[in-house]
């Protein structure tokens, strides 16, 4: 009998602890910006974002040079969330230059959570640019309200 419920509380034991994982912690979700896994990257750089993680400010930046849309969307919106004076001029390139309507968009709120000063000649500069009518109407109305 005792030999019973000693198996028996081996396997509640185990069968409790199966499935439990390590809670992660910043440096866990820095490392996952490494990562081949474009969804692993991306909920990092989510985690980072939310949790305004600043150690994690130039590996998101590194990310901004990703050729994969999704990674650069997510790295320049979490730059955006952790709003580090540093990262301004990626923002800004992303903002001014790149090929993609959503990583730009994400790139204006993202200048416009900075709140960096350097950002009003990247909204001009993007302003002339911009083929999207949406961004042209948000840049606009971003480069009156730091007017005043």
């Amino acid at each position: 009998m005792k030999k019973i419920i000693l198996t028996l509380t081996a396997i509640i034991l185990s069968v409790g602890l199966y499935g439990q994982e390590k809670q992660k912690n910043a440096k866990d979700y820095i490392g996952d910006l490494a990562s081949a896994d474009e969804k692993l990257i991306v909920a990092a750089a989510d985690w980072l974002g939310n949790a305004k993680e600043k150690d994690a400010v130039q590996k998101l930046v590194e990310l901004c040079k990703d050729s994969r849309e999704n990674v650069r969307l997510h790295a320049v919106m979490a730059l955006g969330y952790i709003r580090d004076e540093n990262s301004v001029e990626t923002v800004n390139n992303l903002l001014v230059n790149d090929a993609s309507t959503n990583v730009r968009y994400a790139a204006i709120l993202s200048s416009f959570r900075i709140g960096s000063k350097k950002s009003i000649d990247a909204w001009q500069k993007s302003k002339e640019k911009e083929t999207d009518p949406y961004i042209k109407d948000i840049l606009k109305k971003m480069e009156e309200k730091a007017k005043k």
